[in-house]
């Protein structure tokens, strides 16, 4: 007897079993590639972009046709779709993507535009495969592009122990020598010249780099680290960083830029929605206008662009509804595609349990009258849908009739926002304001950091509801003691290099401190840590330690300034009634991916690191 359908169904009622029908991509799902994508879903919307990032890489592609207005309702895919693109154009390496979430703060919309730009292409390229960053991706193929005596320089560069005036020179001799490239002939040489000290390695001088890049104000001490250059700080400063970066990448990779602007309904009060939408819509036109080879998404509720479209001018909404027309989602799943939604996630949950999918009834055990009835709802509420059926089988511990037995009507789209809802709404807006007006520099000593992440841990403790609610976290210079009821470890700031032995003594200082609290080690920083298998000592001085259990994270500026952020906010927004709702929904902090790792919450998924 075949017992594989019992397996299954067993499978699908177990507690234990990670849940795959989670419905809501938000923005921290933008970075990483979606297991569960479904193709056929907004196909000819995803054909669009194939299209337009072929002609924005091309040397004389056209200036037209690059800018698409995504609208529908709600539920209806927008954000996943963004994830999408962003999944496809770095997985085959084809171009960089910046995603934001479109602000209500009343500043400089270039700037924010900046600011998210320098926070996207200081990420990981592609998770899981390309550790490295979109910035040191763009600094490695200005390296590459170099002659063999260039490239020699480089290496000398990387392996440190250079003093900052030698490498100052070295650095302006090798930019000096791009320059001259013909195909670096429309680059800012002051932007080779700062990329090219990515090369360094150095957390300090990375840090210095992304106030360059986000044209923030510096200090002597800041500017020194980049051999004295000087931040633009003039009124369009922020727009022309954009396009000097958009058009670094095209010269150096032959690749677009793409900007994925989400949510554009959610950040409008209504007094004010008809001139923050025009001056939002005019920056990203500017911005199509100064880099060619740019590629501009914009998504936005339906009913919100027809109410508000006739304050855009002529021009730039001509550009908008006509270059080419907006792509309105369809909303309903045929049964192919409600089909593949619930394949794909059924095939995940039993693999994670050890159980092989039926080839022929892919979406078994699941009712075939459950199946029935999804077809011709939203993506969104077919999963959910999905969800509330599995989570009764958890509930009675066996595959549960459907309908159910009391007669519950079949599924439907859920009802209209509640007050609620809305005050939940307000609170994330106002974090996507505060965190995006958020100027504060990210401290540069290690000691420091490691205050930051200690505040930023207990906050998070705090927020996964843990009982007891606060987990016990202390900071000892570069080291936190960590304990709490899913986890105990020490972490350290790991920043130094690896030249003279720095870094690997500050990995074995961690291991000493770990063995004498009997806790596992975590070594944190803020730059990549280096690679090349074990053919440096560094390299296998981190390779035996991460076999021996330990974990070495890299927690990115962005996320850096996040917790930063959180902090300050929470103490302005604690005593809102809709805080803490928001905030254990949201969970805006262990949804950074650096967090999750450190606090090991991955540890039974199967993207996650077990640590």
């Amino acid at each position: 007897m075949n017992a594989a359908p019992d397996a299954r169904a067993a499978a699908f009622c177990s507690p234990a079993a990670a849940d795959p029908f989670h419905a809501v991509a938000t923005a921290s799902d933008v970075w990483r590639p979606d297991p569960f994508d479904v193709r056929t879903i907004h196909a000819r919307v995803r054909s669009w972009f194939d299209r337009a990032v072929e002609r924005a890489a091309a040397a004389d592609g056209p200036a037209t046709g690059r800018l698409l207005l995504l609208l529908g309702e709600s539920g209806s895919g927008k954000t996943h779709l963004m994830r999408a693109f962003r999944a496809r154009l770095h997985g085959e390496g084809r171009g960089y993507c910046a995603y934001m979430q479109m602000t209500s703060y009343t500043g400089d919309y270039a700037r924010y535009a900046l600011n998210n730009v320098v926070d996207s292409l200081d990420r990981p390229y592609f998770e899981g495969r390309d550790p490295e960053s979109g910035l040191r991706r763009i600094s490695d193929r200005l390296v590459a592009m170099l002659p063999d005596a260039g490239r020699e320089a480089v290496d000398r560069l990387r392996e440190g122990g250079m003093s900052q005036a030698a490498a100052d020179s070295l650095v302006s001799d090798l930019a000096d020598a791009l320059i001259r490239d013909p195909r670096l002939g429309g680059v800012d040489v002051y932007l080779i010249q700062a990329m090219l000290y990515l090369q360094a390695d150095d957390p300090a001088i990375h840090a210095r780099l992304l106030k360059y890049l986000r044209c923030e104000s510096m200090t002597d001490r800041d500017r020194r680290y980049l051999g004295g250059l000087d931040p633009s700080t003039y009124a369009d400063a922020c727009s022309r960083m954009i396009e000097r970066l958009g058009k670094l990448i095209h010269a150096a990779d032959r690749a677009p830029l793409a900007i994925c602007v989400d949510q554009l309904e959610d950040v409008f009060d209504l007094d004010e929605a008809g001139p923050k939408f025009r001056r939002a819509m005019a920056t990203l036109c500017d911005l199509l206008s100064r880099v060619p080879s740019a590629i501009v998404v914009v998504s936005c509720l339906e009913n919100f662009y027809d109410e508000l479209k006739p304050m855009l001018t002529r021009p730039v909404r001509d550009r908008v509804e006509h270059d080419p027309r907006p792509a309105v989602l369809e909303t309903p799943c045929g049964p192919d595609e409600v089909r593949d939604l619930i394949a794909r996630r059924l095939e995940f949950l039993f693999r994670s349990r050890g159980v092989e999918p039926d080839p022929e009834d892919p979406t078994a055990p699941i009712p075939a009258s459950l199946i029935s009835a999804l077809v011709g709802l939203r993506a969104r509420d077919v999963l959910q849908e999905c969800q509330a059926y599995r989570e009764r089988c958890v509930e009675e511990g066996k595959m549960a009739a459907y309908p159910p037995s009391e007669g519950a009507a079949p599924p439907r789209p859920p009802a209209a926002v509640d007050e609620g809802r809305r005050a939940f709404i307000g609170i994330e807006q106002a974090w996507n304001d505060f965190r995006s007006a958020q100027a504060d520099p990210v401290p540069t000593e290690d000691p420091e950091l490691a205050e930051l992440l200690a505040r930023a841990l207990r906050e998070a403790a705090d927020e996964l509801g843990d009982d007891p609610p606060a987990a016990r976290v202390q900071a000892d210079d570069r080291f936190i003691l960590y304990e709490g009821p899913r986890t105990k470890f020490v972490a350290a700031i790991c920043n130094r290099g690896q030249q003279g032995g720095g870094l690997g003594k500050q990995i074995d200082e961690l291991e000493s401190w770990a063995a004498a609290h009997n806790r596992r080690s975590v070594a944190v920083r803020s730059v990549p840590f280096p690679t090349g298998g074990r053919k440096t000592r560094i390299a296998a001085i981190l390779s035996e330690f991460e076999a021996d259990g330990g974990a070495c994270v890299v927690v990115e500026d962005s996320d850096w300034r996040a917790m930063a952020a959180f902090v300050a906010f929470r103490a302005r927004k604690a005593d809102d009634p809709a805080f803490e709702p928001w905030r254990r929904d949201a969970r805006p902090l262990t949804s950074l991916r650096p967090l999750r790792t450190i606090l090991n919450l991955d540890a039974t998924a199967s993207e996650g690191t077990s640590i």
